[in-house]
């Protein structure tokens, strides 16, 4: 006999998949709507501090994703559909995230100026492109943010964890070391998001994003080997010599981060929607990927050997057939208890 819990995937399955399809196609309009302008004149103004891949990164990946993926997955905990005013915040918050990045990861921005920006953004045009742009994204992000110091608040914490996470640059770190800075990276970063948000937290819901934040960033982790290989950025999968290990791990924090959410002060059929949204839209493809390395572990003496493989070895490609069908397979065969 059928489990009731493996059935009741089984039917939640395509009503899933279609939200999530909807929720990523809205958000592609409004970037074009309310974005494109402004990146279009960026991109033909531009000194050289901007390139193809951080506008992608703003419509294909955090642009999309914050609002689209995160934002929705957080409506679906609180039982209410995001306003435009959230929708905007978020939407800025996203874009404005990798030109962030790019201060610490590329273009070796001094920390006391990026401490300065988010201190007193209006204070600032910024000197190159890149600065411009994100003064200018953060700026609209406050703007709109239900609460702009809240929201300030956690940016700064996403600095000091910006700040701590150069350490990955350099060999040395203890896999439990790596550990604590990936989950609280990706910890902080779910909670700038989440403080632009209008509704206050509630009991529980904090520690809750913090630990699925930190899952979060792990699963980014996990596709992100094969950049992470060629920049000698060390991370829980381009230091292991075992893809177990790692899904062991990666299955631990899962599990203390959905029991997380189960104990925050949400009605029960919002947590297990909340949960069922990251076991698609994250987890299933983390499971899939996992498939993937360590099926190519075996082609180097059962040894994970990332700096021997090729760039489609380590790159999961979930936009195939075959990945998505296993994507789906996971996600029906991964019991969710509230």
């Amino acid at each position: 006999m059928i489990k009731p819990w493996l059935l009741e995937n089984m039917l939640q399955t395509p009503g899933i998949l279609s939200a999530l399809i909807s929720q990523v196609k809205k958000q592609q309009q409004f970037i074009n709507k309310n974005l494109l302008a402004e990146l279009t004149q960026a991109r033909n103004e531009q000194d050289g501090s901007l390139d193809e891949k951080d506008f992608k990164k703003i419509t294909h990946y955090y642009g999309l994703a914050v609002p689209a993926i995160l934002g929705e997955q957080i409506c679906a905990l609180r039982g209410t559909k995001m306003s435009l005013k959230e929708r905007m915040a978020l939407t800025y918050q996203g874009a404005m995230t990798g030109l962030g990045d790019d201060f610490f990861d590329k273009q070796g921005t001094a920390a006391e100026t990026v401490k300065a920006f988010i201190e007193n953004p209006e204070k600032f045009t910024g000197h190159t492109s890149s600065e411009r742009l994100f003064l200018s994204f953060y700026k609209k992000s406050l703007a709109y943010a239900h609460d702009p110091e809240l929201v300030k608040t956690y940016l700064r914490k996403v600095f000091a964890a910006q700040v701590e996470s150069k350490k990955q640059a350099k060999p040395g770190l203890s896999q439990e070391e790596i550990l604590n800075i990936t989950l609280n990276k990706g910890g902080v970063s779910v909670l700038f998001y989440r403080a632009a948000m209008s509704h206050p937290f509630r009991k529980g819901e904090e520690e809750a994003l913090y630990k699925i934040g930190g899952l979060m960033q792990f699963g980014n982790d996990v596709f992100d080997v094969y950049n992470d290989r060629n920049e000698n950025i060390h991370t829980l999968l381009t230091t292991t010599k075992k893809i177990d290990e790692i899904r062991s791990i990666f299955l631990s924090v899962l599990q203390k981060s959905f029991d997380s959410a189960c104990q925050a002060d949400f009605p029960r059929k919002n947590i297990k929607k909340f949960l069922r949204l990251i076991s698609m839209s994250l987890c299933s493809r983390c499971f899939v990927c996992f498939d993937q390395l360590e099926k190519k572990e075996t082609t180097t003496n059962n040894v994970f050997s990332p700096a021997l493989y090729s760039r489609n070895d380590l790159v999961c490609d979930l936009d195939k057939a075959g990945n998505k069908w296993k994507s789906v397979k996971y996600f029906i065969g991964q019991k969710i208890s509230t």
